[in-house]
């Protein structure tokens, strides 16, 4: 609140105001002093004031600051299904799982439909890296689709998605989604571990448990066709 946006009320409405802040305002009290007298007592009672979005008086606080949130706005704001473009984006869940989602645009939808008669999504996983050892496998799913959980055989590595359809025994790109990194499955006991930390590790009883960790392999990876 501020004495600028108080400026813009009318005396009654600096009365009323003054009335529900419980300010004692005797009669003939200049305008200019009124103001003061609101502006004062609402810098003293900010900081013993507690935050609520259903009480009147911050309602109306927020009304004359022009900030802060107003009950029964966000209401009024409708979220799309979707934004009519073509894309597809990833978001890591654990080290062996993301998750998948995309949309196709109106016209893209449209020119396959007229062109193919039962067409087929795929979703390629390819391993984002620059050895020769990196591979990628297909996921295919319905036209009307538009989010998957997507397994992976390997943590620590890093994964992108092509969002395709099959055209005419052809793989047609309609989108790529953006890189996930997948986390590791366990803490990493190497010397690379600050002393203090190994330490820790230690007294917490760590040692006792006996824990082995896992190979790289992942045993629910996806197989290929060929079972390799």
């Amino acid at each position: 609140m501020d004495s600028e946006k108080l400026s813009l009320l009318s005396d009654d409405e600096l009365s009323l105001l003054a009335e529900k802040m419980g300010i004692y305002v005797p009669d003939g009290l200049e305008r200019v002093f009124l103001i003061e007298e609101l502006v004062d007592a609402f810098e003293d009672d900010t900081a013993d004031k507690v935050f609520s979005h259903d009480a009147p008086d911050h309602v109306e606080e927020k009304k004359l600051t022009g900030t802060g949130f107003i009950p029964g706005r966000l209401e009024k704001i409708a979220i799309p299904e979707n934004y009519n473009e073509t894309s597809i984006h990833a978001i890591v869940r654990d080290p062996l799982w993301f998750f998948a989602f995309w949309d196709i645009a109106e016209l893209t939808r449209n020119k396959i439909l007229a062109e193919i008669e039962e067409p087929k999504l795929i979703l390629r996983v390819a391993e984002v890296t620059s050895a020769e050892s990196a591979f990628h496998y297909d996921i295919t799913v319905n036209f009307d689709d538009r989010k998957w959980y997507i397994n992976v055989p390997y943590p620590k590595r890093s994964y992108r998605i092509d969002l395709c359809v099959a055209k005419f025994s052809k793989i047609k790109v309609l989108a790529h989604s953006n890189v996930v990194n997948m986390p590791s499955q366990y803490m990493d006991m190497g010397s690379k571990l600050p002393q203090i930390t190994r330490s820790l590790l230690i007294l917490s009883g760590s040692e006792e448990l006996h824990l082995i960790e896992p190979k790289e392999e992942n045993s629910l990876r996806i197989m290929s066709m060929d079972g390799e």
